[in-house]
C-alpha cells in the first residue's frame, strides 16, 4: 500500500487502521473463531504494526514530511516489545511525478531522431520469477537525450536576466537533440542490455533487503509469517548508498536524464574553481553533447556487451532466511565482476572524467527525482506495483508568481492589492538591480519552468496531452501506472478534467478506471479549503469499459453511503432542500450508475457528433431524474447550428493597458460610449444595476429601478472610451461573413455573463443588448446578423428559461464561453417560438434603443404566422397568469412600433413572463411538467428558497423591499400606510405597497402554464 503524496501520513496511518481491522473481522470468520474483547486491542495493535512495517509505502518531497510520517506511523502503531522501526525502504523523499521509468523506444525510432516527439514503450518488471522480463531490442528513452533538456532557458525571465547564457543552452539543447550516428545508435543498444543487467541486480538487492527488513510481529490467525535479521540495517544502508554498486550507478544515469531538463543558466552550481597560476578562477561547467553523454553512460554502466555475471550465485527467492546473508555477500561480488568485466569506471573516475555530473547531482539532491521501479523495484517485479494507493495530491498549477519571488526580499508584492503597473515596473527593476534578487530570482524561474516542461513532457505522461500541467492530474496517471493488476486506487483531488473541454483523452482514460466518484461542494465547510472549491473522491481500477457509480452536489460524506442503502422512498433531494438548506438526505436517485449508454446521453447533451463518448465532458446531476430531461435535450437542434457569431469584447486588463478606455463613473451620452460588465444586466434585463460613484469594488452597484427608467434611459458605467476613435472603434470585434467585414457593435446581440453561479440563483445570466454598445470581457456575446431577429429572440428567450440553464450548471464550470453557448438546444417550432419571441421583447426593450428590433420583429412574426391574422389575439398570446392588478396591460396588446407602454417593468408581471418562457421552452423540448418543476425543485434551490421565504409581491405586483417585510411580519395587516411607503435607493421614488403580501408558487404557476400553452398550441392545430 502507498501514499505517493505522503504529507504526514495520514492516509497511510488510516489505511492501516482499517486493514488491520478488515483483516481481524475476515480472519475470525474465516477460522470460525472469536478473539476475546479484552484482547482484540492488542490483536488489533498487532495487526497494525505488521501492516505500517511490511506493507506501506510512501514518497514525499519535503523530507522533514518523511521523518513525520515515520514518527507518527511508529506513535500510531507501536506495539509492546517491538524495538523501534525502520521505514527507511519504504518511506522515503523524493519528487513522486518526476523521475524515469522502465519504458524504450525501437532501433528505428532511435536512428530516424524519432524518440523525440513519441511515447515509449512501458515495460513491466513483473515476472513471476527473478528473471527481468525482456525489452527486446528496445533502448530505454532515458539513454536519449530529451526534447525537454534545457527546459530552464524556457522561463520567462531568462531572456531579461541573462541572454547570453540563454542563448548558449538554447544552442547546446539544438545540438545535442540530433539523430546519432550508426556507431553510436550500436552502443546505445549495448547500453540498454548494461541498464538491464544492473537493473537486475539491483531489484535482487532490494528483494533480499527487504526480507531480511522484516520484524518478528505476532499476528492471530497468521502462523509462519517471514522474518528477517540476517542482513542488518547498517549493511543494507551501505550497498544502496555504495556509488560503485548497479543501485546508484543505474540511479545516477536517471537522475542524470532528469537534472538536465533543469540545467541551470547561471550561478555557482554550473561551474567550478580550478587553481590556474597559483590563483583561484571560476570555470563554466557546460552540460554534455551527444558524445560526452554517451562516453559517461559507457563509464558509468559499463560497455563491453559480452560481460556476463558468472561467478555469482543467483538468489531465486523463497526462504532465504538463513542463507541471505551469504547470498547478500555473492550478489556483491557478482556485481563488482560483472561490472569490471564490462568496464565500467571506478566513481573517482567518473568525477575526474565528467564535471557535468556533478552539477546533475546537485540538482537532483535538491529535486529529488524519484524513479518508482528503481527505489521500489522489488515491489514491482513482485507483485507489478502496488495493490492499494490512496492520499490527497497537491492541487497545484506550476505558475509564474514573480510576485511571489520578488516577496521574498520586499513584502509589498504579497501586501499590495492592484498596484499600479508603473509601481510595479519600477519596483521590480530596483529589486533585481541587486545581484542577490536577480539571481534567486532567475534561479526559482528557470526551475519552475524546467518543472512545468517535465510533468507535462508527452513521454511521462501522454495521457495528459494538450492539457497546461496540473499536478492533482500527474499523481492520477502515476497512480494508474503504479497499480497492481489487481489494484484500487483512492485520490481526493479536484474535478476540472471531467469539464475541461481540452481534457477528452484525459476523460476517457479516467472513465475507463473510474469505480466510485463521489463528488463534494465544501459549503459545510466540514474540510480546510475554500467553500468555492469542488473536488471528489476518486476510486480507480484497472482499465475496462466504463462502469461506475457516482453522487455529485454532496455536502457530507455520510449522504454518499446512506444513498448506497437508500430504499428510493421519498422526494428526490436537490441542491438544497425545502427549508433553503444544502440538502444532506440520501437517496437511492442520488447514485448514478454511468455506462457507455450514459456517456453517450452526456455526449448528445454536452458535445458535438465528432467527439467519442467517452470522451465527453461529464454531467452531474443530482439525481436521476434530472438524466431524463438531458436525454430528451439531447435530441434537439443546438444553437450551435445557426452559426452564430461571438465576441470576447474588450479585455479589463489587457486594453485598459492600451489606453482603449479609461475608468471613469457616470453616465454614457450615447450607447456607442456604453462599456458594460456583468452585472448591468440579469436574465432578459439588460437594466439590471448600475455602479455606485464610489466604485470601491465589484459588488458596490446599485439596483435599477425599472418602474421609473425613462424612454431614452442610458446607463451608468465605470468605464468610457479613450485615446483615438478611430482604434477605439476598428480594435473591436469584427466579423468576416460572406466577403463582408461586420462590426459587431452595429448588431443587437445577446450578451451574457461569463462568470458561472453553479449553485447561485441562476448561472446563465443573459439579456440583449443594443448596437453601439461594447463590453469587458467578463461578459461575452453572440449575434446572428443573416438570419433575422425572431431567431435571436428565439435564442434570447430560450437562455433565459431554467432548462437551460440546467444545461449549463449540470456541467459545472469557472465561466461560460462560446463552445458551451453553441451546444445549448434550441426550439424549433415557429409557434412556440412566436409565443417566446413576444415574452422575449417585453422583457428586454425597456428603452427606445430597442425599437428597430421590436419593429422588426413584429413583422417578422407577423409574416411567418400562420395560426392568427393579428399578434393581438390573446387568447393565443395572452397572459396564463399572474397577479391582475388594476391597470394591468394584456400581455398581446402591442403596437408594431415600440413605445414606453410596450415594455414590461413590474415585477411580478417580469417574473410571470419568465415562468411562461420556462413552460414554453419545456414544451419545445418535449419535457414534461413534472420533470420541469422537478429541475426547478432539485437544481435551483437559491431560486427556490427567494421563492418561498423572500419575494413577497404586493397587491399591484411590485416586490416589496425587506426593510417593509420585516415590519409586517412583526405588525401583519395592522402595518400603517407611512410603513408600508419606502423609497427605492436608485429612483429616490416613492412606493406605497398595497395589501395583501404575498408569496407566489413557481411551481404551480408552471403548471398552469404548461397546461395552458398546451391548449392552445393544440386548439391552434
Amino acid at each position: 500500500m502507498c501514499e505517493p503524496a505522503l504529507g504526514s501520513g495520514a492516509f497511510a496511518i488510516e489505511a492501516t487502521r482499517q486493514l488491520a481491522e478488515q483483516y481481524l473481522q475476515r480472519r475470525q470468520k474465516e477460522l470460525g473463531q472469536t478473539i476475546d474483547p479484552d484482547q482484540y486491542p492488542i490483536e488489533l495493535q498487532r495487526a497494525k504494526t505488521y501492516i505500517a512495517l511490511h506493507n506501506v509505502y510512501g514518497v514525499d518531497l519535503n523530507a522533514t514530511a518523511v521523518e513525520l510520517a515515520e514518527i507518527t506511523l511508529w506513535l500510531d502503531t507501536m506495539a509492546r516489545g517491538l524495538h523501534a522501526p525502520w521505514f527507511g525502504l519504504h518511506l522515503r523523499r523524493g519528487n513522486s511525478l518526476i523521475g524515469c521509468r522502465r519504458a524504450v523506444f525501437r532501433p528505428d525510432q532511435v536512428k530516424d531522431g524519432s524518440w523525440l516527439t513519441n511515447v515509449p514503450r512501458d515495460v513491466s518488471l513483473y515476472s513471476p520469477d527473478d528473471v527481468l522480463p525482456s525489452i527486446g531490442n528496445g533502448i530505454h528513452y532515458f539513454l536519449l537525450p530529451a526534447k525537454g533538456w534545457g527546459a530552464s532557458a524556457d522561463a520567462k525571465a531568462a531572456k531579461e536576466l541573462a541572454p547570453d547564457a540563454l542563448k548558449r543552452l538554447k544552442s547546446w539543447r539544438k545540438s545535442v537533440t540530433r539523430k546519432p550516428n550508426h556507431t553510436q545508435c550500436q552502443e546505445l543498444a549495448v547500453l540498454a542490455e548494461r541498464v538491464e543487467k544492473l537493473w537486475g541486480f539491483a531489484v535482487q538487492r532490494l528483494t533480499i533487503a527487504e526480507a531480511q527488513v522484516r520484524r518478528t510481529v505476532p499476528v492471530w490467525g497468521a502462523a509462519g509469517l517471514p522474518e528477517g535479521g540476517a542482513v542488518t540495517r547498517e549493511q543494507i544502508e551501505a550497498s544502496l548508498a555504495d556509488p560503485a554498486g548497479a543501485f546508484q550507478r543505474l540511479k545516477t544515469v536517471m537522475d542524470a536524464w532528469n537534472a538536465l531538463w533543469f540545467w541551470p543558466l547561471t550561478g555557482a552550481a554550473a561551474s567550478r574553481t580550478r587553481l590556474v597560476n597559483g590563483q583561484e578562477e571560476a570555470e563554466r561547467i557546460d552540460p554534455p553533447s551527444f558524445a560526452e553523454w554517451i562516453e559517461t553512460l559507457k563509464d558509468l554502466l559499463g560497455h563491453k556487451p559480452e560481460a556476463t555475471s558468472t561467478g555469482g550465485k543467483r538468489w531465486k527467492g523463497g526462504d532465504a532466511t538463513l542463507a541471505s546473508a551469504a547470498v547478500w555477500n555473492e550478489l556483491g561480488a557478482a556485481e563488482k565482476l560483472d561490472l569490471a568485466g564490462a568496464g565500467a569506471a571506478s566513481p573517482q573516475q567518473i568525477a575526474e572524467r565528467h564535471p557535468w555530473l556533478g552539477v546533475c547531482r546537485s540538482i537532483a539532491e535538491q529535486q529529488g527525482f524519484f524513479h518508482w521501479e528503481l527505489m521500489y523495484g522489488h515491489v514491482f517485479h513482485a507483485h507489478g506495483g502496488f495493490d492499494m494507493q490512496v492520499g490527497n495530491p497537491p492541487w497545484v498549477r506550476p505558475r509564474d508568481d514573480d510576485a511571489a519571488l520578488l516577496a521574498e526580499f520586499d513584502p509589498w508584492w504579497q501586501l499590495t492589492t492592484k498596484p499600479p503597473v508603473l509601481e510595479v515596473r519600477r519596483r521590480r527593476e530596483q529589486l533585481l538591480a541587486h545581484a542577490a534578487t536577480r539571481s534567486y530570482f532567475l534561479s526559482a524561474s528557470c526551475d519552475l519552468a524546467a518543472q512545468r516542461a517535465s510533468v507535462s513532457s508527452p513521454q511521462d505522461y501522454s495521457v495528459l496531452l494538450g492539457l497546461q500541467p496540473d499536478l492533482y492530474r500527474c499523481f492520477m496517471a502515476q497512480t494508474w501506472r503504479h497499480s497492481s493488476a489487481r489494484g484500487t486506487i483512492g485520490l481526493i483531488h479536484p474535478e476540472t478534467h471531467f469539464t475541461d473541454e481540452a481534457a477528452g483523452l484525459l476523460r476517457q482514460h479516467t472513465y475507463r478506471r473510474l469505480r466510485r466518484h463521489w463528488q463534494f461542494d465544501n459549503e459545510l465547510m466540514l474540510f480546510d479549503i475554500d467553500h468555492h472549491v469542488s473536488y471528489g473522491v476518486h476510486v480507480y481500477g484497472s482499465a475496462r469499459t466504463p462502469d461506475f457509480i457516482q453522487a455529485t452536489s454532496l455536502y457530507h460524506p455520510d449522504t454518499a453511503v446512506r444513498s448506497l442503502d437508500h430504499d428510493g422512498s421519498g422526494p428526490e433531494p436537490g441542491l438544497k432542500d425545502l427549508s433553503g438548506n444544502w440538502d444532506l438526505r440520501p437517496h437511492k436517485s442520488r447514485i448514478i450508475h454511468v455506462t457507455p449508454a450514459a456517456l453517450t446521453v452526456w455526449r448528445g447533451v454536452l458535445e458535438t457528433p465528432d467527439v467519442p463518448p467517452q470522451r465527453t465532458r461529464m454531467v452531474y446531476t443530482v439525481n436521476s431524474s434530472v438524466l431524463d430531461v438531458l436525454v430528451k435535450a439531447s435530441q434537439a437542434q443546438r444553437i450551435g447550428d445557426l452559426d452564430p457569431l461571438f465576441s470576447a469584447g474588450w479585455h479589463e486588463t489587457a486594453d485598459f493597458n492600451r489606453g482603449r478606455f479609461v475608468k471613469e463613473w457616470g453616465p454614457v451620452s450615447a450607447w456607442d460610449d456604453a462599456i458594460l460588465q456583468g452585472p448591468h444586466l440579469h436574465v432578459s434585463l439588460p437594466f439590471f444595476k448600475w455602479p455606485n460613484r464610489t466604485m470601491k469594488h465589484n459588488q458596490d452597484w446599485n439596483g435599477i429601478d425599472l418602474e421609473a427608467l425613462a424612454p431614452d434611459e442610458l446607463p451608468i458605467t465605470s468605464y468610457k472610451p479613450a485615446g483615438s476613435r478611430e482604434a477605439y472603434e476598428s480594435q473591436y470585434t469584427h466579423w468576416q461573413v460572406g466577403g463582408r467585414v461586420l462590426a459587431a457593435r452595429d448588431f443587437y446581440r445577446i450578451a451574457w455573463r461569463r462568470m458561472a453561479a453553479n449553485t447561485g440563483e441562476r448561472t446563465l445570466i443573459s439579456a440583449i443588448i443594443p448596437p453601439g454598445s461594447s463590453h469587458i470581457h467578463l461578459m461575452w456575446d453572440m449575434a446572428l446578423p443573416t438570419l433575422g431577429s425572431s431567431k435571436l429572440l428565439t435564442i434570447a428567450a430560450s437562455m433565459s428559461s431554467l432548462l437551460l440553464d440546467l444545461l449549463i450548471r449540470v456541467v459545472p464550470k469557472n465561466d461560460i464561453v462560446f463552445p458551451t453557448i453553441r451546444r445549448l438546444p434550441l426550439v424549433n417550432n415557429k409557434r412556440i417560438s412566436a409565443l417566446l419571441i413576444i415574452r422575449a421583447l417585453e422583457l428586454n426593450c425597456l428603452t427606445e434603443a430597442y425599437a428597430p428590433l421590436w419593429h422588426d420583429a413584429l413583422e417578422e412574426i407577423a409574416a411567418e404566422d400562420s395560426l392568427t391574422s393579428t399578434i393581438t389575439d390573446e387568447s393565443f398570446y395572452g397572459w396564463t397568469g399572474g397577479i391582475d392588478y388594476p391597470g394591468r396591460r394584456p400581455l398581446c396588446a402591442i403596437e408594431n412600433e415600440w413605445t414606453p407602454e410596450s415594455r414590461l417593468t413590474r415585477a411580478s408581471d417580469r417574473r410571470q413572463a419568465l415562468v411562461e418562457i420556462d413552460a414554453l421552452a419545456a414544451l419545445g423540448l418535449g419535457i414534461s411538467a413534472d420533470e420541469l418543476c422537478s429541475v426547478y425543485r432539485t437544481q435551483f434551490g437559491v431560486l427556490y428558497g427567494y421563492d418561498h421565504e423572500r419575494d413577497y409581491f404586493d397587491a399591484n405586483g411590485r416586490l416589496v423591499p425587506k426593510s417593509v417585510i420585516d415590519v409586517w411580519k412583526k405588525k401583519g395587516n395592522a402595518i400603517s400606510t407611512e410603513e408600508r411607503t419606502a423609497v427605492h435607493p436608485q429612483s429616490e421614488a416613492d412606493y406605497v405597497y398595497e395589501l395583501p403580501f404575498r408569496l407566489l408558487d413557481r411551481e404551480a404557476d408552471m403548471r398552469r402554464a404548461y397546461k395552458t400553452f398546451e391548449q392552445r398550441l393544440g386548439s391552434a392545430q
